[in-house]
């Protein structure tokens, strides 16, 4: 979600549930933006006192405090889902019964481990609780000093970005061994730990390749559904993003094998061991990294904006692929290609698309440096891409 200078609560809520959950990974900036809403209190239950008192007595911690509230990680305390459910559900019969008179429950919650977050408020607040994102820094973020090799190595990442005298590379690995392999981990029950980081160390090895299941769980030392099933704990996370292949019943030449990015590329370049600007931009990686950054910089123009991204990649059995397709809200499709440098479709391509019948209302190649159009194909630098979107999907 993208939280502009004059970040207003109340506006990015409107219509929403009375409970607003923000979701993402550590150290990502939630609290940070929830502090900037001057309606709302904090309560902060990494606060050991605090917590014990949440626990211990929902209710009478609740009772002290405004009904607008960011609860800043809500899932260290569990009794609180229960009591919030309770008071929702009492505003709401007092206001059927018209007997209300407390102001309604406002409540944001905040949360790094999804899976903990999510089982809670699915089990008290079902029905009650809208999802809002927020993930590391987009490139249309950083446009004014955007560079490609900076990205790869240092992401998105805000305290990166403000704090250049940081280690990436320790920083970086301190989150993935706390957050990912810890935290995630634990949450989620998994009890073959180096299985698990091996199979997300091979992931990371095979960004934007089709995902082999067998292959990853045969390499790691466990069950292919298995393998599936730590995916999906990792894109709950909003550590990895599913790109699902296009295909239909009129095309059986089609392969349907879904690929995985990381939603902030620099984890991926950190799982596969780059720690230099020169060699990673040489390796025949390279490439994949960045389909990477471009995947995920095109879906979170729509998670931005609160929309669900409904982007696929598309390959035949005679291995011509098109890296994404971008489906549009009035039914047509932007195709894209990334490229380290501009070069546009080729006919394979062309007649893929062709036979796959969709309304391709324009073709781009998305590159990191470079502007303006290839024959009947416009070519969108990387610092763009929202700007383009935006043109073809602006906002209602």
């Amino acid at each position: 979600m993208w939280i502009p200078r004059d970040f207003d609560g109340r506006r990015i809520a409107a219509g929403a549930l009375p409970i607003k959950v923000l979701k993402g990974p550590r150290q990502v900036g939630k609290t940070s933006v929830l502090e900037r809403m001057t309606t709302h209190r904090v309560v902060y239950l990494d606060d050991v006192a605090l917590r014990t008192q949440a626990v211990d007595d929902p209710r009478s911690f609740l009772d002290a405090l405004p009904a607008r509230l960011v609860l800043d990680e809500a899932s260290l305390a569990p009794p609180l889902f229960g009591e919030l459910k309770r008071r929702i559900d009492e505003y709401r019969r007092s206001t059927r019964d018209g007997t209300a008179s407390a102001d309604p429950p406002d409540v944001w919650i905040t949360g790094s481990n999804q899976t903990l977050l999510q089982r809670h408020v699915r089990e008290s607040l079902a029905g009650r609780a809208s999802y809002f994102d927020l993930n590391t820094l987009s490139i249309h973020e950083l446009a004014a000093g955007w560079r490609l090799d900076d990205h790869l190595l240092l992401g998105g990442w805000p305290e990166l970005r403000v704090s250049p005298t940081l280690d990436p590379i320790r920083y970086l690995n301190d989150l993935i061994a706390t957050f990912i392999e810890r935290d995630i981990v634990s949450a989620a029950g998994i009890e073959r730990h180096a299985a698990f980081t091996k199979c997300l160390q091979l992931t990371a090895a095979r960004v934007g390749q089709l995902m082999n299941f067998s292959e990853v769980g045969a390499a790691s030392g466990v069950e292919l559904t298995t393998v599936q099933s730590w995916l999906s704990i990792l894109e709950t996370n909003g550590i990895l993003r599913r790109l699902q292949p296009f295909f239909t019943n009129l095309n059986q030449r089609l392969i349907k094998s879904p690929k995985f990015y990381f939603e902030d590329v620099a984890l991926a370049t950190r799982l596969q061991g780059w720690t230099d600007r020169e060699p990673l931009l040489a390796s025949p990686l390279a490439g994949n990294l960045v389909e990477n950054l471009a995947v995920s910089e095109v879906a979170r123009f729509f998670v931005n904006r609160g929309l669900q991204p409904r982007l696929n990649h598309v390959r035949s059995k005679e291995k011509v692929e098109i890296d994404l397709l971008v489906h549009l809200s009035n039914g047509r499709t932007v195709a894209i290609e990334v490229k380290s440098a501009p070069c546009g479709f080729d006919k394979p391509q062309l007649r893929l698309l062709d036979s796959l019948r969709l309304d391709v209302v324009e073709r781009w190649v998305v590159t990191p440096a470079g502007d303006g159009s290839r024959g009947s194909e416009k070519v969108v630098p990387f610092t763009r891409i929202w700007e383009e979107l935006d043109r073809v999907e602006p906002m209602r």
